[in-house]
């Protein structure tokens, strides 16, 4: 075991330079999201919502990425700048949650609400596929330290977020919160864009023609298609937790703002440590086992979460929570990657990302409408149970480590 530990430690010492920026620039798209949730509880005080409209609120940024999935994935895969497309995420992220600090009602809230997303869902096409590209035997593990930047930034955010709420109002938390983006922002563009466009592969896109052949082929495989369905499940645990934990620990719990961010962190640290475990060993032992195992950890450590009401359980709880529910994540898009055309990698990210948005719209007001009538531990039930469905669907998925032939064949080069 200490072997295994000492060799993931040697592994990510040498991980490249090119493989951190574009972590760092997955890391903001996710830092925003998470300042707002631990700031939902206190706008619902101040507006005055219910649990339902609070889960509104998530549910309709859900639906309207819905309109940014595909297109994105189109965008990646025929044109084939990728470092452009990164930068204007980028760009896209902080803005709507600033335009949220300034509105006074629900209907402006749920407005801005609606293009929140739009910045991380036109990331991930370009920077995952990107990635499945240039670590074609180590995917697992690169698309882990990808995911590692959701992972730093949903930690270090409730954290400062948390002290910074005991001295600022929610909408000054929010002003504040552009000056990351805008640091980050210039890291990317003065270090990374460049880069990527002398060394990614794949920057020619396909003919239109070219792209619709492979849709076809990505529509007759039903592994790809139940990966589709256990991803989307996964998603719906998450943003069921992400909803509704702050608004359990800060309005059930009592704790201040600076002790509920506490707890979030714990359960985004303990995420980025199995993270990049989780894909490496995938890459060598196989995907199938290292998610079924993951799921069904999720699924257990959720009941004794909301089971036991004990505080010293609940945090240690939520350190397992966050360290299965996480790791599986790459895992997760790994798999596809594998079974799929590696031209397709912006479209495949993008219908991933598009059943994420489906079934994780639905999961904030399904769990607003438990948690109404039958009080918000009762939504910690129903998400254990969107997880071991999502590990039943895992089981019925046969593991195939192969990649789909190139749908342009490359030219071969003479000696």
């Amino acid at each position: 075991m200490l072997d295994k530990l000492k060799d993931q430690i040697r592994q990510v010492r040498g991980t490249d330079s090119l493989l951190w920026l574009v972590a760092l620039g997955h890391t903001f798209t996710h830092w925003c999201p998470a300042t707002f949730y631990l700031l939902l509880p206190y706008l619902v005080q101040e507006l005055g919502l219910t649990y339902s409209q609070a889960g509104f609120l998530v549910t309709i940024r859900a639906v309207a990425n819905l309109l940014v999935n595909i297109p994105a994935g189109i965008l990646v895969d025929l044109i084939g700048k990728k470092g452009l497309l990164m930068a204007l995420a980028l760009l896209a992220t902080g803005v709507p949650y600033f335009l949220v600090g300034v509105s006074h009602s629900f209907f402006w809230v749920a407005l801005f609400m609606a293009f929140v997303g739009v910045g991380n869902y036109l990331w991930h096409p370009a920077a995952i596929s990107t990635l499945s590209e240039k670590y074609p035997d180590k995917r697992g593990y690169a698309i882990a330290i990808h995911a590692i930047g959701p992972n730093v930034g949903e930690s270090i955010a409730p954290i400062l977020v948390g002290v910074l709420l005991l001295f600022l109002s929610w909408r000054n938390v929010l002003f504040v919160n552009l000056i990351p983006g805008i640091v980050i922002g210039f890291i990317l563009w003065k270090f990374l864009f460049g880069k990527l466009e002398t060394r990614a592969t794949g920057e020619k896109g396909l003919s239109t023609g070219e792209y619709w052949t492979g849709m076809k082929k990505l529509a007759r495989a039903p592994s790809i298609l139940l990966l589709v369905i256990v991803a989307g499940m996964r998603s719906m645990t998450q943003q069921g937790l992400h909803t509704f934990l702050p608004i359990y620990l800060t309005h059930d719990l009592g704790l201040s703002s600076a002790m509920a961010g506490l707890y979030l962190s714990v359960t985004q640290t303990a995420g980025m440590i199995g993270t990049p475990l989780a894909g490496s060993i995938s890459d060598r032992r196989g995907r199938k086992r290292v998610l079924t195992a993951g799921l069904f950890s999720t699924s257990i450590v959720l009941v004794v979460l909301a089971y036991f009401r004990m505080t010293w359980l609940f945090i240690t709880a939520l350190a397992f929570l966050g360290f299965f529910l996480y790791a599986v994540r790459p895992v997760i898009w790994a798999w596809v990657l594998d079974l799929g055309p590696k031209e397709l990698g912006g479209s495949m990210v993008s219908f991933f990302s598009g059943s994420q948005s489906l079934l994780s719209s639905l999961s904030p007001v399904i769990c607003g409408f438990i948690a109404d009538r039958w009080g918000i531990l009762s939504a910690f039930y129903f998400l254990a149970g969107t997880v071991f469905v999502a590990n039943l669907v895992v089981l019925a998925i046969r593991e195939e480590k192969r990649e789909e032939p190139a749908i342009v064949e490359e030219p071969v080069q003479a000696l």
